[in-house]
């Protein structure tokens, strides 16, 4: 079976003609299209197999206390410096 080339040709030619005929069919059509691959593709890059699940951490007792004990020493640091009198260097003596 041969292809008529110059059949091609002409149909290749009028292709532009078409879609701005028709603008809202192909906004339409390439919108659902888009829609289809990025679909595919999030479905494939997120695909679950059984058996892995994703590990959750438990409140641990022992950071949290550290991180109470940092925020007080902190806490405590700067009430000390609002505590302290520092001289005026603009006072005359």
């Amino acid at each position: 079976m041969k292809i008529d080339t110059k059949k091609l040709k002409d149909f290749l030619k009028k292709i532009p003609r078409i879609l701005v005929e028709r603008f809202l069919l192909t906004l339409i059509f390439l919108l659902i299209l888009s829609f289809l691959v990025a679909f595919f593709i999030f479905k494939i890059s997120t695909s679950f197999k059984e058996g892995t699940f994703i590990r959750t951490e438990t409140f641990n007792e022992k950071i949290y206390r550290k991180i109470l004990e940092k925020y007080d020493e902190e806490k405590r640091k700067f009430e000390e410096i609002d505590q302290k009198v520092y001289p005026n260097p603009f006072e005359e003596k």
